[in-house]
């Protein structure tokens, strides 16, 4: 493993640990040199000296990590990295992401687009630039929902999905919500995942069951 990967991997506790055990043998070796030994004082102030100024070099290398797309940023970047969906015996399988989520392609009215799976969101939800490459459009008659985030409550509509394809599932009739402030990320809600047969998580892969029709 690469010297710097190594450090970026370090536990920050562990790191600022050390900084602190440096901090006190500078102030144990200060005490010894006034009270006793002073060469013995001076070296274990040289020791604490010397290894808190690599605890400290160490954590700007980290610090500087986040600047140059390395783990401190990696769920930003994983988020453009949806993966294919999987098909095994009629289930479609979705690898965990790098960033601890579950990004998945999906075809919406035939446009290609990543999705976010997250089971804690009520309703699918659809950014408004990707609502206009699908040709998704709330009718004349539907309605608005305010979306509560940590900026607020802000306004959405609610609109249909034609068609809604992840792997071998396919859905129609999708009700999702269009969100003008949520970016380019889309989600997948609990309202599509109920409309499967089921859904379950084994080890790092979430596994869709399609309903079976007749």
């Amino acid at each position: 493993m690469p010297l710097f990967d190594l450090l970026l991997e370090l536990p920050n506790h562990l790191v600022l640990a050390s900084a602190f055990g440096f901090m006190a043998l500078l102030l144990v070796g200060g005490i010894i040199r006034a009270e006793a030994s002073g060469a013995l004082g001076a070296t274990i102030r040289m020791v604490g000296s010397a290894g808190l100024t690599v605890a400290f070099g160490i954590t700007l290398v980290q610090l500087g990590g986040a600047f140059v797309g390395v783990p401190l940023v990696a769920g930003v970047a994983m988020a453009a990295q949806a993966s294919a969906p999987v098909l095994r015996g009629g289930e479609t399988r979705v690898p965990l992401g790098e960033d601890g989520h579950y990004w998945v392609e999906a075809a919406v009215n035939g446009t290609p687009q990543r999705f976010l799976i997250d089971t804690g969101a009520t309703y699918t939800t659809l950014s408004s630039e990707v609502a206009r490459e699908a040709m998704v459009e709330p009718g004349a008659h539907s309605g608005r929902v305010n979306l509560h985030t940590a900026n607020g409550d802000t306004p959405a509509q609610i609109a249909q999905i034609d068609s809604l394809e992840v792997g071998s599932i396919h859905a129609a009739d999708m009700t999702t919500i269009i969100a003008p402030t949520i970016g380019t990320t889309n989600v997948l809600g609990m309202n599509f995942l109920s409309s499967l047969e089921g859904w379950r998580v084994e080890g790092k892969v979430m596994i869709l069951t399609p309903k079976v029709t007749d």
